[in-house]
């Protein structure tokens, strides 16, 4: 509770918490403030690890501001310990913030989660991530990315984090050499030619004279090793920080003797920023654009962090106090009932307390009470008439009364208003919000109303769920405050959440698959609007599901079903309307899954995000289908954008790796609305359905390969191991099928007239490759993935394909290249494929050229042009 309220006090007074995701991370006056770093319960108790971690940011904390100029700096930090560590005097109780809701996260190895560290993200360039999972074994003086310097580690990935920049060296996958036009040779990807090292492998050194005249690679087995110290230069801390003369973040300096950042390697953050460079996409993050945050001069003492330290509870013990605003329209009040219903009967555990305030609760008197209990039901049941605004009002002030009177000191307390408006209620008032941060009161709102919501922001910055819905989603809205309410582990995965129109006398039949991942209890909830309708549900053992329940008085079914491995596959659901007259029919399938060690069920989360840097703004639209820490890929992913109660778009969402989609294969689907016609709130239900069974889980494992100790370096420290990653591709027996929806966005009429006639242009290539190279010939085969006319949707007109024998000059003027014409093109597939099909190409450059750099870019119908792509460079002769 005393987080919470000093996180509450610090969002109203600054208003600088993130949206975007659940961070409370800010900067004032040089320093960072409310970094949350949790401590996974996969961790042992340690005391000593504890302070090894407390002395890591500490250094970091200095690190950091010499990095970034003198102008950041860890100045608050909050530990969040697993309440598997043992509780001491100097540990504060914590149930404001979850391990969800931390920057950084410490774990130890496990089976469900991917085994390295690593920065989750998904905006691109320049936009924050998500958060950060370390790996305890970066106190490990041998591990490859760290050598004895975890502060500059953590550093390095909370660039990542917090600026949206990206790995200097090759990462997994990628090839470690390029050819260098600037040197004329191949070159290890790395930001400056000052980070000195050899090539070598197991066989000894690898020399130029080795290069295969073919291929253009080193032999098998060659690796960049960097020296540990005695590098030019001090850049870059993007690049092998652990180098003991990095100290720096790249830059564009040019000063003689400088070593600047090299626009050349293709590697992630050349790639997907466009070429520039690290420092030059801080320096224009708004921690630092504008001159905010200017460079200081803090002594060492001033920039030792102050710790904080809570530990979670052992088990959280919720107070819900909950107003509902009904529409005036009976059927959408029973659909109201419905799901509030559903919301407090599934998921939330017997330690969680419920004062559900309607006019029916008044008369009988309102207090907390089990969710199941059968004064909650009876409230429910009856389907009061819509209120007046000051009934609201009153009905806030009251639930509000009842969540203080509830306050107690017992560990794991936690309170919460959750008001659902479909009628007069648009969001809350400004001092009651203020009264609720100062009490500990977490505030949610769902408005299933025409307007938006007041002081919907604010709501959020609390630690609250806010949104507006249209009512044929308010199940989809109760799911979402459902899932912020729970831990990761308690949260029931839904299935499908479908509405459908039965006519009177007939049947539906559906399918759904339950895959390979889930196993526990299988519930359905039909929820019907007058005429109960008969329903069957087939297991795929053939079985007929018979736990079956009904509450005539809510109008629903529920039927549920024990799971396991026997019972995954295909399943049928058989509904009959009995009635003449057409029936409006919810069917909700989830399953509260059980939770293993080693085995955990693919989650879906799904989210919206608004790019201004566009004109007109760029709606990014994203889903997350995940096993624990690891991918699932291949999924079938489509956005469905409804506009009020219109469908207005499907979007298929893509892991690709191309336009928007920034990482392959990672488990995060993304594309662009580009319907900006459509003026107004949107919302997004985003479906997940294989047909054809072709998902797959791919699970990496980091690999530390030792290297021979080599006596001649060994004052370098070279045999130190390498890292290698191995991914295990698991596909499913049995088909995914998921449903969810993301929070909604709001289309301005504004936006028409900075579109200047036409919607966007293509977005930019960020993937081009060379897949072969005929070097007698001079014919180069490219490979990238078509972005399409609308940012990622539609079908580019043409390509425009650059190209110099310098790779800077292309990068710095690409329009400035040689044009490459149609007769020099061959082994196309003629005009461009949709958005997120793979192009090729093959280019015939002319005779005497030793080397060439290339870059393309996508032109639309009215001759609009998206970015230039990444630039990739290739040899004919040495």
């Amino acid at each position: 509770m005393e987080l919470l309220k000093f996180l509450l006090f610090m969002c109203l007074m600054t208003g600088a918490c993130a949206l975007e995701t659940q961070s409370h991370l800010k900067i004032t006056n040089n320093g960072y403030q409310l970094l949350v770093v949790a401590v996974h319960d996969s961790v042992p108790d340690n005391p000593a690890l504890f302070e090894k971690i407390k002395t890591t940011f500490t250094k970091a904390s200095k690190v950091l501001y010499t990095a970034t100029r003198n102008r950041a700096y860890f100045q608050k930090i909050f530990f969040l310990l697993p309440h598997t560590w043992t509780n001491r005097p100097e540990y504060k109780p914590s149930t404001s913030v979850t391990i969800s809701g931390a920057d950084i996260i410490f774990s130890a190895p496990r089976s469900t989660r991917r085994n390295f560290s690593h920065t989750r993200m998904y905006a691109g360039c320049g936009h924050q991530g998500f958060h950060t999972q370390l790996l305890t074994d970066i106190f490990s003086n041998s591990h490859p990315l760290v050598q004895r310097s975890p502060e500059k580690f953590i550093v390095h990935e909370f660039a990542k984090l917090r600026y949206g920049v990206f790995e200097e060296f090759s990462s997994p996958g990628e090839n470690q050499f390029y050819f260098s036009t600037t040197y004329g040779r191949l070159d290890p990807v790395r930001c400056t030619v000052g980070l000195r090292g050899i090539i070598k492998n197991a066989q000894g050194y690898c020399l130029f004279s080795s290069i295969d005249p073919e291929s253009g690679e080193f032999p098998a087995g060659c690796a960049y090793i960097p020296y540990p110290f005695r590098a030019n230069g001090t850049a870059s801390m993007m690049d092998h920080q652990y180098v003991r003369e990095i100290k720096d973040f790249c830059d564009d300096d040019q000063t003689p003797g400088h070593f600047s950042h090299n626009v050349e390697p293709p590697n992630r953050q050349n790639r997907l920023c466009s070429h520039r460079s690290t420092w030059d996409i801080i320096s224009n993050t708004p921690d630092f654009l504008n001159n905010a945050n200017p460079p200081g001069s803090l002594s060492d003492s001033q920039l030792t962090p102050q710790f904080i330290v809570f530990r979670a509870p052992s088990r959280r013990r919720r107070r819900l106090a909950v107003v509902l605003d009904p529409p005036q329209e009976f059927h959408k009040r029973l659909r109201l009932h419905q799901a509030v219903d559903h919301f407090l009967t599934e998921g939330f555990d017997d330690y969680t307390k419920v004062a559900l305030i309607t006019n029916a609760a008044h008369r009988k008197g309102t207090r907390m009470r089990s969710r199941r209990s059968a004064a909650v039901k009876s409230s429910l049941q009856s389907i009061d008439h819509f209120y007046s605004l000051s009934t609201m009002q009153s009905q806030i002030r009251r639930g509000i009364e009842i969540l203080k009177k509830s306050n107690s000191t017992k560990e794991g307390m936690e309170f919460h208003l959750i008001v659902i408006s479909c009628n007069n209620q648009s969001g809350f008032e400004t001092e009651v919000l203020q009264e609720m941060a100062t009490t500990g009161i977490t505030p949610h709102f769902i408005h299933c109303g025409e307007n938006g919501i007041d002081n919907m922001k604010e709501t959020r910055l609390q630690g609250g769920h806010a949104e507006s819905r249209n009512q044929r989603s308010i199940f989809y809205a109760v799911q979402r405050l459902s899932d912020k309410l729970h831990d990761e582990k308690d949260v029931s995965v839904q299935i499908s959440n479908d509405n459908i129109e039965l006519d009177g006398d007939t049947a539906y039949h559906s399918e759904f698959s339950l895959d390979d991942s889930l196993r526990g209890e299988l519930t359905i909830r039909l929820h019907y609007s007058t005429s109960e309708p008969s329903v069957q549900v087939v297991a795929p053992n053939g079985s007929e599901c018979v736990y079956k329940s009904t509450d005539r008085k809510l109008r629903y079914i529920r039927l549920t079903s024990l799971v396991s491995h026997n019972e995954q596959g295909k399943w049928s659901i058989t509904i009959k309307n009995k009635a003449p007259n057409k029936e409006s029919i919810n069917v909700l399938v989830m399953l509260q899954s059980i939770i293993l060690e080693d085995e955990v069920p693919i989650r879906t989360n799904a989210w919206v995000k608004l790019f201004h840097e566009h004109s007109p703004p760029r709606v990014g639209v994203y889903a997350e289908v995940m096993n624990g820490g690891h991918p699932v890929v291949n999924a079938n992913v489509t956005a469905h954008v409804y506009h009020e109660d219109r469908k207005v778009a499907v979007i298929p969402l893509r892991d690709s790796g191309g336009g928007f989609d920034i990482m392959k294969n990672d488990g995060i689907y993304s594309n662009s609305f580009t319907e900006i016609e459509s003026q107004g709130r949107h919302y997004v239900e985003v479906m997940i359905e294989d047909v054809l069974t072709n998902s797959e889980i791919h699970r990496t494992y980091e690999i530390q390969l030792p290297t021979e100790k080599d006596t001649e370096d060994d004052q370098h420290d070279l045999h130190a191991p390498r890292l290698d990653y191995r991914t295990e591709k698991i596909p499913l027996r049995h088909r995914l099928k998921r449903s969810t929806s993301s929070g909604e966005f709001h289309v301005d009429y504004r936006w028409d007239s900075l579109s200047g006639g036409y919607d966007y242009p293509p977005a930019r290539i960020n993937d081009l490759t060379v897949t072969r190279v005929n070097r007698k010939d001079r014919k180069v085969s490219l490979s990238w993935t078509a972005t399409g006319s609308d940012l990622d949707n539609g079908r580019a007109s043409s390509y425009e394909i650059r190209y110099n024998t310098n790779g800077t000059a292309l990068v710095l003027n690409p329009k400035k290249g040689m044009l490459v014409k149609e007769d020099m093109l061959g082994d196309t597939s003629g005009k461009p494929k949709e958005a997120g099909q793979v192009e090729t190409v093959t280019v015939q450059f002319p005779t005497k050229m030793k080397w060439v750099a290339i870059m393309l870019r996508s032109i639309d119908e009215n001759n609009n042009a998206g970015e230039f792509s990444n630039m990739v460079t290739t040899y004919f002769v040495l």
